[in-house]
């Protein structure tokens, strides 16, 4: 029999009344170590659980009936879905447990939507780990034009049209998730002066330079896409193109999201690579929920801005 306790006190206490997107258990923090192959997410109506080590059928269907069961007599009008993915091993197998998803499925998060899909894929369309960033993003849009590198699904460029951004550039290699970028800017009323580029980033600064400066850069790589970018790799050839990319006032996020890259280690990167065009502002404090016993081993969201000389 294993203790789930901790899941079940997680949920009670998770903010789920919001009615948005949110982590509800950390596992992968190491805060409880035993359950430190768990999350558990919520992507309103419906709970994402998460197993990074193989779970049995007999394991997860106690663990999943203990969840269920909980939403069922705490939380029915809230949680009307348990979906579950195995992360470990070379597949990731997404399983719905219990109820029925919306189609199309759309979360809120502050005054923003996003389109997700928690069923077809690995990633589900937007990281939730990523909230502080996307806040920090609409804080500093104002009036900005804003540069958005390996954009994934634009969450970072709806967040900065909500912040009244005079114009953002998404590239990513990626036309799928540009696609649903596309629609991302849709749903939230935002059709001008965003443009969503798929091109491969490292082949693409002579064209990013002509459309700049920017006043906001993000770069929030893959930590390894196979084929085309590897963070340890590959971060260091994107960092030494950025300082043709300012002006007197850019503010960047840089963000790495590899438990071997140290914090001490990433901005060394960092100096080493921009030479002194920029320096250190701030390391975003980590979204709510996301607890980490490591703070080397969880997401880095580190603002810089132009240096001044």
């Amino acid at each position: 029999m294993h203790n789930f306790t901790p899941l079940i006190t997680a949920l009670e206490s998770a903010p789920l009344a919001d009615n948005e997107l949110c982590r509800v258990f950390h596992g992968r923090g190491h805060t409880t170590e035993h359950l430190s192959h768990l999350n558990i997410d919520f992507y309103p109506p419906c709970l994402f659980l998460v197993s990074y080590d193989e779970v049995d059928s007999q394991t997860l269907m106690q663990l999943s009936e203990q969840l269920w069961q909980w939403a069922q007599q705490h939380a029915k009008e809230l949680i009307t879905s348990l979906v579950f993915q195995q992360r470990a091993g070379q597949q990731t197998e997404n399983k719905l447990l219990f109820g029925q998803l919306p189609s199309p499925h759309s979360v809120k998060e502050g005054d923003s939507e996003f389109l997700v899909d928690l069923m077809s894929r690995q990633n589900t369309g937007i990281f939730p780990d990523m909230r502080r960033g996307r806040e920090f993003v609409q804080a500093h849009s104002k009036h900005a034009k804003v540069l958005n590198l390996f954009s994934y699904t634009c969450g970072f460029s709806v967040a900065a049209m909500r912040g009244g951004a005079d114009s953002v550039i998404n590239m990513d290699m990626n036309k799928g998730v540009l696609r649903t970028g596309k629609q991302n800017h849709q749903l939230n009323g935002f059709d001008r002066s965003v443009s969503f580029l798929p091109h491969d980033i490292l082949k693409s600064f002579g064209k990013l330079k002509k459309a700049g400066p920017f006043d906001l850069i993000i770069v929030d790589p893959p930590s390894f896409q196979k084929g085309s970018f590897i963070l340890t790799k590959d971060y260091q050839k994107v960092l030494r193109r950025l300082p043709e990319l300012l002006n007197d006032h850019t503010q960047l996020l840089l963000c790495a999201n590899s438990p071997e890259l140290s914090e001490a280690s990433f901005k060394a990167l960092i100096d080493e690579h921009t030479q002194g065009a920029i320096e250190f502002v701030e390391r975003l404090a980590p979204t709510h929920g996301f607890v980490d016993v490591d703070s080397d081993r969880s997401l880095k969201a580190l603002v810089y801005k132009t240096a001044q000389v």
